[in-house]
């Protein structure tokens, strides 16, 4: 298992405050982020990075999914159109009108 959590006790609380251990992105970071609440100080950019690329790693692979009947695989293309319209807030109709007709 790549990550799991700890518990440590919270300083000005009775009850204890769950953080996060993680193994691979501990190189970049020593201290353990909270889980619940936004950090007091901040982590580099490559420790955030790994420590959610590392909780996504846990998901299941969905090629291997056999029970939902969902396309896991698509073109190049359709990446590609993805890709590009991902900063593209979808529901502001007026700004982006292209966006309605395509629905």
């Amino acid at each position: 298992m790549v990550l799991s959590s700890i518990s440590v006790p919270a300083p000005d609380r009775d009850e204890e405050e769950e953080t996060i251990h993680y193994m691979f992105a501990s190189r970049y970071d020593q201290s353990p982020p909270p889980r619940y609440k936004m950090p007091e100080k901040s982590m580099p950019k490559d420790a955030a990075y790994q420590l959610i690329s590392d909780e996504l790693m846990l998901d299941k692979n969905p090629r291997l999914n056999l029970a939902s009947f969902v396309t896991t695989w698509m073109e190049p293309e359709y990446d590609k159109l993805i890709l590009q319209s991902l900063n593209k807030n979808y529901i502001d109709m007026d700004e982006y009108p292209v966006t309605s007709e395509l629905q």
